[in-house]
C-alpha cells in the first residue's frame, strides 16, 4: 500500500476551511493534512483545530515547510502568496496546487513552471469555477485554437470594491444595471480583479495564452450566481459553454464548483487509479 501524501494548507479562509473539512470527512483518501499556515493566526488555529488530533499550525512559512512528511502544498491564499512563497515551496521539495492561478501570468509567479521543471516538482491547477479545460487543452495541442473569449457575469457585491472604485469610481451598491467593468486580455483581467477571475488565467494557460485570451467582466445586479460563458473557435471546431455557479456561503467571490474542483484535484493527486481530464 502506498504511503499517504503529506499535505500542507496555505491559506485558511473559506476555501481552506472547506479543504480541511474534506480531510475530516475522509474525502481525500491517500492524503493526510499535516500543517496549516495563514498570516491570520486566529483563522489558522480554527482550521487546524478542525482535524483530530489537531494538526500543526505554523507561525511562518519556514516552519510550515519544515513539517515532517510534507509533499504537497495547497495554496488557498492569494496571488501575493504565490509570488512570495511559491519558489520556496518548490525548493523545499513539495509539489504545489495553485488556486490563485492569475499569479502565474506575472513574475515572479510566471517563473514557477520553469523552476518546477528544474527541481522535478509539479504545479497542479484545478479547473476552478469553469468546465471544458480538457477540451480546450486538447484543441490547443497542435495550435488549432484561434479565438478564446470568456464572459463572466457576477453580482456587483461579488467583485472587488476597491477595483470598481479605482476603475469606475463606483461602489458596488451604486451599480443598478448590468455594466461591463472590464474588457480586454486575460493578463490584465487577473491584474485588476485578482480574487475574481482566476478562471481567465486557467483558460489562457490551457489555450492560446494571456494576451490572446479575451475577457469581458459584467457586474449584473439582477443575478445572484457567478456565470461564466466560454467560447473558443479554431480548426478543431467550436466550443460554447455556460456555467452558472452557486457561490460559496462564506465567500461570494468564490463558487462552490471552484471549491469542489480543488477537492477533486487533491483526491486524484493523493490516490492511485484512474485520472480523468480536467
Amino acid at each position: 500500500m502506498a504511503a499517504e501524501i503529506g499535505v500542507g494548507l496555505m491559506g485558511c479562509g473559506a476555501i481552506g476551511f472547506s479543504v480541511a473539512e474534506a480531510f475530516v470527512r475522509g474525502e481525500v483518501p491517500g492524503g493526510i493534512l499535516r500543517a496549516v499556515f495563514d498570516q491570520n493566526g486566529v483563522r489558522a488555529q480554527a482550521v487546524g483545530a478542525l482535524v483530530h488530533p489537531p494538526v500543526s499550525v505554523a507561525v511562518d512559512v519556514a516552519e510550515f515547510l519544515r513539517t515532517e512528511g510534507l509533499r504537497l502544498v495547497v495554496e488557498a491564499a492569494s496571488q501575493q502568496a504565490v509570488h512570495e512563497y511559491g519558489a520556496q515551496v518548490l525548493q523545499a521539495g513539495c509539489d504545489l496546487l495553485i488556486l490563485s492561478v492569475g499569479a502565474l501570468l506575472e513574475p515572479p509567479g510566471s517563473d514557477l513552471p520553469a523552476l518546477a521543471e528544474r527541481w522535478g516538482r509539479r504545479l497542479h491547477i484545478p479547473s476552478g469555477g469553469i468546465v471544458g479545460i480538457d477540451g480546450l487543452k486538447a484543441a490547443a495541442f497542435r495550435g488549432e485554437v484561434e479565438v478564446v473569449v470568456l464572459t463572466t457575469r457576477k453580482p456587483p457585491y461579488a467583485l472587488a470594491p476597491e477595483t470598481l472604485m479605482e476603475r469606475l469610481h463606483l461602489q458596488p451598491s451604486e451599480i443598478r444595471e448590468p455594466m461591463v467593468v472590464y474588457e480586454g486580455p486575460a493578463r490584465e483581467a487577473v491584474r485588476y480583479f485578482p480574487a475574481n477571475i482566476n478562471v481567465a488565467a486557467t483558460l489562457s494557460l490551457a489555450g492560446i495564452g494571456p494576451e490572446r485570451t479575451m475577457v469581458r467582466i459584467v457586474a449584473d445586479p439582477r443575478i445572484t450566481l457567478n456565470v461564466h460563458e466560454i467560447y473558443a473557435r479554431g480548426a478543431f471546431g467550436e466550443i460554447s459553454i455556460t456555467v452558472r455557479n452557486i457561490t460559496h456561503p462564506q465567500n461570494p467571490r468564490t463558487s462552490m464548483l471552484s471549491v469542489l474542483s480543488v477537492l477533486a484535484t487533491l483526491r486524484e493527486i493523493c490516490r492511485p487509479g484512474i485520472h480523468l481530464g480536467t
